[in-house]
């Protein structure tokens, strides 16, 4: 843990020597652009979010369908192996298992993430947090916010780069399968892309908050979930308010 601690300044100015890096290397053109679509996703970040939330949800669905097949494959294949094998006395290998799954797995992710971040799901260490009032707080989920931003900015420029390698040449995957990585890897990418939107617009919108001293606003969109807030979204999950009480006879 000491170790991590002393190597977490190091990792975050690597990160920002990378997207300076970048920035530096961006041709005049693609700055100007950047810049507009930011300009446009402040002034209309309500409206974004609304949208972005709802590709959100269709995302998670998608994801959790990839992770169920990812599930299926990896379950048939291990049925074939031992049990069928075992019953016949010869075993069925199913090639490509692993890889297909694996595929699967990194899309399902990548695709649920934006959804995690606008449901607030994500994992955060609140023992200190509760301790501080409602700006410390404001301003501890600001910082975290922008940390997010930048680790997720270098991971979405390494995605793109490594997506766009693979569709201009043609990269197949080294195994019998030989599968187009590119197949994998764009909606790979589009996911993460996904995901540093929803942080953006979330950036946006607490830091209007902010400004409006609403620091409760700031907490709805980027604080931790309360354990009121975690009991309500599982009674939603649930669904538990719309069941009909059973009636006795």
């Amino acid at each position: 843990m000491g170790e991590a601690r002393d190597n977490l300044p190091g990792l975050l100015f690597a990160m920002v020597d990378m997207l300076s890096t970048i920035l530096s290397a961006m041709p005049f053109w693609q700055f100007v652009a950047v810049a507009i679509v930011l300009v446009l996703m402040v002034l209309f970040r309500e409206v974004l979010w609304c949208v972005t939330s709802t590709v959100a949800l269709v995302g998670v669905w998608l994801g959790g369908t990839l992770l169920f097949m990812a599930a299926i494959i990896v379950t048939a294949e291990v049925l074939l192996r031992k049990g069928t094998g075992a019953l016949l006395g010869t075993s069925f290998m199913f090639s490509g298992s692993d890889e297909i799954s694996g595929y699967l797995f990194a899309v399902g992710t990548s695709l649920s993430m934006a959804y995690v971040m606008v449901t607030k799901g994500h994992v955060r260490i609140d023992v200190l947090y509760a301790q501080f009032g409602p700006k410390a707080r404001a301003i501890m989920d600001m910082i975290a916010l922008v940390v997010l931003a930048i680790f997720v900015a270098a991971m979405l420029e390494r995605a793109i780069d490594v997506a766009s390698t693979s569709y201009v040449e043609q990269i197949r995957s080294n195994t019998q399968l030989r599968i187009p990585l590119a197949w994998s890897q764009i909606p790979w990418a589009f996911g993460i892309g996904l995901f540093f939107v929803v942080i953006l617009l979330a950036i946006f919108r607490a830091v209007a908050a902010m400004m409006r001293g609403d620091f409760g606003a700031v907490n709805a969109i980027a604080g931790v979930s309360t354990t009121e807030e975690e009991i309500e979204a599982e009674i939603k999950g649930l669904d538990v308010r719309n069941r009909a009480p059973r009636t006795e006879n």
